[in-house]
C-alpha cells in the first residue's frame, strides 16, 4: 500500500512538473550585453531615408523592450551593425477590366543583413543575419491596406526578427 502510495506521488509530482514547463533563469541577453549602440544603417538601396525610418524604429523597439538601454557607441556593450540591402515596391496581384491589365495590389519588400558586436570580446554575438519583411496595399484610396500601413508592418516585422535574435533568442 505505502508503495502504490508513494509511485502515485511520484507520478503527479512528475505531472505537476511537467505542466509547469520549462522555467529559465537565464538572461534574456546574449553575454554581458547590456547597453547597445545603434548607428545608423546602412542604405544600399535607392530609396531615400529609409535607412533614418528603420534605425529609428529599432531604436524604438528595443527602448520600449526595457531589456537593453540604447547608448552611444562609446559606452555600448554591444553595437547592431545593419545594411538595408533591398527595397522593392511591385505589383503584387492584377485586375482585368476589358483588355486593360492593371496592378490592384502591391508588395512591398525590405531585406536587411545585420550583425550584433561584443565590443569586449570583439567579436559577433551573430553576423551577416538576413532580415526580409514583406507588407501589401492596395492602390484604391478606399483600402484600409495603404502603403502607409505596409511600410509600417515591414518596420514593425524588422524590430521584431531584430528583437528576437538580439534579446529573445538568449
Amino acid at each position: 500500500m505505502k508503495r502504490n502510495v508513494l509511485v502515485s506521488a511520484v507520478i503527479a509530482c512528475g505531472l505537476v512538473c511537467s505542466a509547469c514547463g520549462i522555467y529559465r533563469t537565464t538572461s534574456r541577453t546574449p553575454g554581458d550585453i547590456k547597453k547597445i549602440a545603434i548607428p545608423y544603417l546602412v542604405n544600399e538601396t535607392s530609396e531615400p531615408d529609409i535607412e533614418i525610418e528603420i534605425t529609428q524604429k529599432i531604436i524604438d523597439g528595443i527602448v520600449n523592450d526595457n531589456t537593453l538601454k540604447v547608448v552611444s557607441d562609446q559606452d555600448a556593450d554591444g553595437i547592431l551593425e545593419a545594411r538595408i540591402q533591398e527595397y522593392r515596391n511591385v505589383p503584387y496581384t492584377f485586375s482585368e477590366s476589358g483588355t486593360d491589365i492593371q496592378a490592384e495590389q502591391y508588395r512591398l519588400t525590405v531585406r536587411l543583413k545585420a550583425s550584433l558586436f561584443d565590443k569586449k570580446n570583439n567579436s559577433y554575438i551573430w553576423q551577416d543575419k538576413n532580415i526580409s519583411a514583406h507588407g501589401d496595399y492596395y492602390l484604391e484610396t478606399a483600402s484600409e491596406q495603404t502603403y502607409e500601413k505596409a511600410l509600417e508592418d515591414v518596420y514593425r516585422d524588422i524590430v521584431e526578427s531584430i528583437l528576437s535574435s538580439t534579446v529573445e533568442d538568449w
